[in-house]
């Protein structure tokens, strides 16, 4: 019978080591195995995202290039600032005004300050701000003032920001 129970606790230490030297270490290495594959299928849902996202963009192909293509016309490369500017004097002489000053300032990183004055009569002069407002080249008022002379027309001082893609390297 002692050998019996000798035999019954060499079999209960070798089940409680077995536990804690097998057992125990796959079940930790399963709880790790586990969490590493939901980060992964997290991360590969992301990548099949993306994969969606491009395929819909590939898809949509020219309505992207055109929109693309627009905002590029939109926003001009630093060196476009004068084509802008050489526009709104087309703008304003289609208009009917005169301008008196026009004034070009450092470009502040995604805008090129531009300060003008001009007259004409008030028809002209909505005409003018309803096309610059219109424009797709994107202009920011920064401020108005009007005021009128004794003949009736209008004289207007506007302080502009001209918004452009950046950069004040004339090679873009």
């Amino acid at each position: 019978m002692a050998k019996k129970n000798r035999l019954g606790l060499i079999l209960l230490l070798l089940a409680i080591v077995g536990w804690f030297g097998v057992i125990n270490g796959q079940i930790n290495s399963f709880a790790n195995n586990s969490l590493q594959t939901k980060v992964l299928n997290v991360e590969v849902n992301s990548y099949n995202q993306r994969i969606a996202d491009l395929d819909f963009i590939r898809s949509q192909g020219s309505a992207v290039t055109a929109t693309l293509t627009d905002l590029f016309l939109a926003m001009p490369k630093a060196s476009q600032v004068p084509e802008v500017l050489v526009m709104m004097e087309g703008i304003g002489s289609n208009a009917g005004i005169t301008f008196n000053d026009v004034n070009v300032s450092v470009p502040d990183g995604s805008q090129v300050p531009v300060t003008m004055s001009f007259t004409g009569n008030q028809a002209s002069v909505t005409g003018f701000l309803d096309a610059v407002y219109k424009n797709i080249r994107t202009v920011a008022v920064k401020s108005q003032s009007i005021g009128v002379d004794q003949s009736g027309n209008l004289n207007v001082t506007m302080q502009l920001g001209l918004i452009y893609q950046g950069g004040t390297n004339a090679s873009q």
